[in-house]
């Protein structure tokens, strides 16, 4: 049997720090993670969804936690088909953001492309360290079972290998009965790791609690 690691969202995330878990003297940036890293061994950088992350907060992180530590790094809103404001962008790319309304409209490939790569060179300090624990992609409701999705599971496989790999679906459809097993073999063909959610039951939108293994 694996071993079971739990961590929270965020090391920063404001209920903890308001909480009083980090003493006096360990509330900055660096004292919050080396607290944190001494009494969890992972936790989810949730950030990454927001703002491609970047390269020296990696190498900060690494150098900030013991060996075994682990970070499941959120993948980019622009690499999962979420809508991607202009602000969320690095500066020189702003003007190449999706049109439509709150960054809607379809991605430019060759910014797509300029986007996978900076967050491919940002998380290589935690892959190389061995700190990365996954690269987690949260699908919108709105990403639903086929051939189109499929294609575009299938890309973001071939520009991580060699990463660890999590699949999250917000969409019911995935974990219906009938396509269940269809989707399980999906994610075991491409080396995904399938992402459990808690949520309530009974609604239109509900995910089933248990998946496969």
């Amino acid at each position: 049997m694996g071993d079971i690691l739990v961590g929270a969202c965020s090391w920063t995330d404001r209920q903890l720090v308001a909480s009083g878990w980090y003493p006096r003297g360990r509330r900055d940036a660096e004292g919050r993670l080396r607290h944190y890293a001494e009494r969890l061994p992972v936790v989810e950088v949730d950030s990454g969804y927001y703002a491609l992350p970047r390269r020296r907060n990696s190498e900060l992180w690494v150098e900030r936690t013991p060996d075994g530590f682990r970070f499941d790094v959120k993948a980019f809103s622009l690499l999962t088909g979420h809508p991607t404001r202009p602000e969320a962008l690095p500066a020189d790319l702003r003007d190449r953001a999706p049109a439509g309304r709150h960054g809607r409209g379809p991605a430019d490939p060759a910014l797509l492309d300029e986007v996978w790569g900076r967050f491919a060179e940002a998380v290589d300090p935690l892959r190389t360290a061995g700190r990365l624990g996954a690269v987690l992609f949260q699908f919108p409701p709105w990403f639903t079972p086929g051939a189109p999705a499929e294609h575009f599971l299938e890309d973001c496989a071939e520009r991580t290998k060699g990463w660890p790999l999590a699949v999250e679906f917000r969409h019911p459809d995935w974990w219906h009965p009938e396509r269940a097993d269809e989707t399980w073999e999906l994610l075991a063909s491409l080396g995904a790791t399938t992402v459990g959610v808690d949520m309530a039951q009974g609604l239109t939108a509900s995910l089933p609690p248990l998946l496969p293994v």
